[in-house]
């Protein structure tokens, strides 16, 4: 099937190329901020290598980081952006150029260097605390952490936590 092909369901992501799965990821995390795009495909790539966060220790294809249960809100069922990653509008400029990113990752600067989580700069703060100089992120799971760097690009904000 060619990159971006119509899907009809979630389990026809399994097996799909790893370009056309991280095109979806960016498209359905990035559609309306080009300006964290390649951010986030460097997230992807980084929980793919990295062996040091327990929660990626298993996942090492590409198919397996984005497609792991609550790891993306876009692939989550109850999200409106599931519709269009599983049917990209293929003809928008946002598609292309995630495709293009996908494709040429390589050629892009990493700006994030190793950090492998995010969120919008938005959320992000609401799931921050500063207490006793330390800055707090509670997870969605329940879980939190302390924040050892942070970077905001565009609309999101890129962080890794204290082992």
């Amino acid at each position: 099937m060619a990159i971006g092909a119509p899907l009809t369901s979630k389990s026809q992501l399994y097996g799909r190329d790893s370009v056309d799965l991280l095109a979806r990821t960016l498209y359905g995390e990035t559609r309306n901020d080009s300006v964290s795009r390649v951010a986030v495909a460097y997230v992807i790539m980084n929980r793919k290598n990295n062996k040091t966060y327990y929660e990626f220790k298993s996942l090492n294809t590409i198919e397996a980081v984005v497609l792991e249960p609550q790891a993306f809100s876009c692939f989550n069922n109850n999200d409106p952006n599931l519709d269009d990653v599983l049917r990209p509008d293929r003809n928008s400029a946002a598609w292309k150029n995630c495709v293009n990113v996908a494709s040429n990752l390589s050629s892009f600067k990493n700006p994030i260097g190793s950090k492998c989580f995010y969120n919008t700069i938005t959320r992000f703060n609401q799931r921050s605390y500063t207490q006793n100089g330390k800055l707090y992120y509670d997870f969605p799971t329940g879980r939190t952490v302390v924040v050892s760097s942070k970077i905001a690009i565009g609309a999101h904000m890129f962080f890794d936590y204290v082992m």
